[in-house]
């Protein structure tokens, strides 16, 4: 067998195989290159160990032993043989030097790395230097998240032109932000409290009796802290929607025992305006928890921009697939885009950045009053070759279900829906009062211009049905279709007339509906015992919880005022998944 050929005496090395250590030949062979089979990695530091309510990132030092393992190695590997006078220099490429900071190790420490007067010494490159790597923020519009590190070793007397002793350079790659998917195991759920107004109490108490019920921690944030509450807050009530201010996800690294040293990262949504969205920095960030804010200003943005599609109820990720023509993990991005309106811009620069669960699939949110893509859509797991199924509304098969229960008995007709609830005004002399809800199925069946509107909404479902099953390989015997009526708030846009059952909040093997206050026969709700007959057979456990005043009278369900935070997949290697 051939000695491998020798290494050279000037050499960066880093973890280029993945395996959490540095290692001199298995590390050195293709380092000056990046690709989903090879090559280093390094953090976005984002966490809180040192508790100053700051990014550690941000400042200049190494918060202690666990901020320390937050920084991917780098090595000067030792040159015995340096001459006296040599001088070592590190750069960094051009496109990385304002995100990304070197520390060296020192005996007192770590100290931050001056890349224009630093130098190593002919002692140092003869001992070797040790240096930890890491980013201020993850993959951006304005940069790749890659990072070229070169070292030059000079003679300390050589003239500027002078050939180098020696150089080497090593590619690194920052990890990008991985959106946590639902099949992920959930470990915390949130919902704002407010216990002083009775709909909101309402609402957590049923949330509470169904974590409780199955072992969840429920974190209850506070609506009615001053910090979280705007003027509009003050006036009209909290800002009770957890989805829509944070959506969780995590970056990590190799580890040396062949999982990732990774932390979860809650993503606060982009408008400054949103008091609610500092809960996220406040009570979140923290040792081994990160936090990341991406916003532009409202001229930034432009005329078209809608704080609305900001909202996390517009992002939502499909769990691991595979398609024909490619696998996906990490699960890919799903967005909800309107004609005319637009999230911020940096927001969407940040998503489409991080590449691993992309490309993303776009689909049409102009008919939506609010424009979220989880009024009509959600993934539950399944005991399937896939592991999961495709929940999509469905007003036709409300209608179908509406017109069975009267064939059934012709008295039902009479039967009301929505007994005892109220929608409020949204305009006029009345803005804000109640009207009633309730009406008969009688009612429903003969409105027709309810039912022509219903039939244009099942158009525009059925449009994005086609775009789903084309993109992520979804077969029909896939989908669970879910029924619900929709109604025209105003300018032909829809929104949920019925509570919008598909709109809801799934962790482990539980799942949490909005009560649908629909017709009530033999003393049981149909449209409740129709949900749990759709979705028991997966092995779900199907809770419901009163929720029409606070959050289907204004325009949303459970999952618009939850949230869940799951755990990092330890197995992961995101690196492998090409963009």
């Amino acid at each position: 067998m051939e000695a491998p050929p020798p290494l050279p005496s000037v050499r960066l090395l880093v973890d280029t195989n993945r395996n959490g250590v540095l290692e001199s030949r298995p590390d050195f062979a293709d380092h000056g290159a990046w690709t989903p089979a090879h090559g280093a990695v390094f953090m976005a530091n984002v966490d809180d160990d040192d508790r100053d309510h700051a990014v550690d990132a941000l400042d200049d030092a190494v918060n202690g032993d666990n901020d320390a393992l937050d920084l991917a190695r780098v090595r000067v590997e030792p040159w015995p043989e340096a001459p006296t006078g040599a001088v070592g220099r590190l750069a960094l490429s051009e496109g990385a030097a304002a995100t990304v900071k070197l520390y060296r190790r020192t005996d007192g420490g770590w100290a931050r790395w001056d890349f224009a007067a630093g130098t190593l010494s002919d002692a140092e490159l003869r001992a070797g230097v040790e240096f930890g790597i890491e980013a201020t923020d993850f993959a951006t519009q304005r940069w790749d998240g890659m990072a070229e590190l070169s070292l030059t070793v000079t003679r300390g007397d050589a003239a500027a032109d002078a050939a180098p002793l020696g150089t080497d350079r090593v590619a690194l790659k920052v990890a990008p932000w991985v959106i946590m998917n639902p099949l992920e195991e959930a470990y915390r759920v949130f919902v704002v409290d407010a216990q002083r107004y009775r709909p909101v109490r309402l609402f957590v108490n049923d949330l509470d009796a169904a974590t409780q019920a199955d072992g969840m921690e429920l974190f209850r944030i506070d609506g009615l802290n001053p910090m979280y509450r705007s003027a509009s807050d003050r006036l009209m009530g909290p800002d009770v929607w957890a989805q829509d201010i944070m959506e969780f996800g995590w970056t990590g690294i190799p580890g040396p025992d062949g999982t990732l040293h990774a932390m979860p990262v809650v993503l606060r949504t982009p408008p400054t305006m949103r008091a609610i969205g500092r809960f996220t920095e406040q009570e979140l960030l923290g040792p081994d928890f990160g936090y990341t804010w991406k916003h532009t200003t409202r001229t930034a943005n432009g005329a078209g921009w809608d704080p609305s599609l900001d909202s996390f109820g517009n992002l939502e990720i499909a769990p691991p697939h595979r398609t024909p023509t490619r696998d996906y993990p990490l699960g890919r991005t799903l967005y909800g885009t309107a004609e005319r309106r637009f999230p911020d811009r940096d927001l969407q620069g940040f998503l489409d950045a991080q590449g691993v669960q992309g490309p993303p699939v776009h689909l049409d949110t102009s008919w939506l009053h609010v424009g979220h893509i989880d009024e009509f859509l959600s993934f539950v797991p399944a005991p399937s070759p896939r592991g999961w199924r495709m929940l999509l509304a469905s007003p036709r098969l409300a209608r179908e279900l509406l017109e069975g229960i009267v064939r059934e008995n012709p008295a039902h007709a009479n039967t009301l829906m929505f007994e005892g609830q109220s929608f409020f005004y949204l305009t006029g002399a009345m803005e804000g009062q109640p009207y009633p809800a309730q009406r008969t199925i009688a009612s429903l069946l003969r409105d027709e211009a309810l039912n022509a509107f219903n039939q244009r909404v099942q158009a525009r479902i059925d449009a994005q049905r086609e775009i789903l099953q084309r993109e992520l390989g979804v077969a029909d015997d896939e989908i669970t279709e879910v029924p619900f009526l929709w109604s025209n708030i105003e300018r032909n846009l829809a929104g949920a007339l019925m509570p919008g059952t598909v709109n809801l909040l799934v962790y482990n093997r539980s799942v949490v509906l909005p009560r649908p206050h629909g017709a009530f026969l033999r003393d049981t709700d149909f449209f409740e015992d129709d949900m749990i007959a759709r979705l028991s057979p997966l092995g779900l456990t199907v809770h419901f919880a009163e929720q029409w005043d606070i959050l289907h009278a204004a325009e949303g369900e459970v999952h618009c005022g939850t949230n869940a935070l799951r755990r990092i997949p330890l197995q992961s290697r995101w690196w492998e998944v090409a963009p």
